[in-house]
């Protein structure tokens, strides 16, 4: 539980949680954890009415509740946010928003308005699930923080670290900057490295192996399985870290090749894409056709791929028992 200065300072506004996601659930759980107060708001007859409920949650009525002079925490998908505000707006208007990623401020999808509620960017640097694992633990996520919108700064900005820490982020990484730079910042890193990027790569050398006649299950298990090695690695300490503690080969290889498969014409195609992020076409492209059938089409694509079923038969195996 968080020592007594930092629970009085969210008491200073009434806390409403809106959603129980992923990103929600977890900070909702934590918050309990830490010991504050706070409400859950949420769709009646929704799986997550019941669910937050089966997890021992008081949960309040989305639908008629007033957010006046609250601070509403809108952990909803960002298509979602403007409906849910709009609703919300109807009955009262709220001491802030809070957002756990910038797209909707720096977007303008959900507008500033002068003397409308401020904007409180608290955006862990991690998976949900990681709020949970390493709450007040030294792997503890960091965060970034970001205001705007407000008339009485200092006191939000002491009110929104005071929340990052409820919701279970590391004391020492807060880190203060702009709803700009989480926001594009993070969506170029999805798309170019920690999703796209690295989800591109291992389908592709996938591939390259196995067109060249290698043994599928080999070919898996030198791509996809060992990543997890090499990112802790890195992970904990760094790149040199990470050369240091592999094989003199995969040193030698990792230096020598790795420029040959990276090189400048992917710099390139990565400034592309963060020009597309910058400019607002890819906020644009998102909102239009996150619903469509064209992309539903192309995640069940995706899904089928040969580097997925090998995997999904491999980690099946290995769940089973010993003989």
């Amino acid at each position: 539980m968080l020592k007594t200065p930092f629970l009085e300072t969210l008491r200073q506004f009434p806390l409403i949680l809106v959603g129980f996601g992923a990103q929600g659930r977890a900070e909702a759980h934590n918050l309990k954890r830490s010991g504050a107060s706070f409400k859950l708001a949420l769709r009646p007859q929704s799986q997550s009415w019941a669910k937050a409920h089966e997890e021992g949650f008081d949960v309040v009525d989305l639908q008629s509740f007033s957010p006046a002079g609250a601070c509403i925490a809108l952990n909803v998908p960002d298509q979602a946010h403007q409906q849910v505000a709009g609703e919300l707006l109807k009955r009262g208007h709220p001491r802030a928003w809070v957002f756990a990623h910038g797209f909707s401020t720096h977007f303008k999808t959900l507008p500033m308005r002068e003397g409308g509620p401020a904007h409180l960017l608290v955006a862990p640097k991690g998976a949900a699930h990681g709020l949970m694992e390493f709450y007040q633990t030294p792997q503890a996520l960091p965060a970034i923080l970001a205001l705007e919108n407000s008339r009485d700064e200092s006191t939000l900005k002491a009110w929104a670290e005071s929340y990052a820490l409820g919701i279970g982020c590391h004391p020492q990484g807060l880190i203060w900057a702009r709803f700009r730079d989480e926001t594009e910042c993070d969506l170029f890193s999805e798309q170019a490295l920690l999703c796209g990027g690295v989800s591109a790569l291992l389908k592709s050398s996938y591939e390259v192996m196995v067109e060249a006649g290698y043994h599928p299950e080999a070919a898996y298990f030198e791509s996809l399985y060992e990543l997890k090695l090499i990112v802790d690695l890195i992970w904990k300490d760094g790149i040199t870290g990470m050369r240091n503690r592999i094989s003199p080969t995969a040193r030698y290889g990792d230096i020598t090749r790795g420029p040959r498969v990276i090189d400048s014409s992917t710099k390139e195609k990565m400034k592309v894409i963060l020009s597309e992020i910058q400019s607002g076409k890819f906020a644009e492209e998102f909102l239009k056709n996150i619903d469509s059938p064209s992309f539903k089409a192309q995640e069940e694509l995706d899904a089928k791929h040969p580097l997925e079923e090998m995997g999904r038969k491999i980690r099946d195996r290995l769940k089973k028992p010993n003989a």
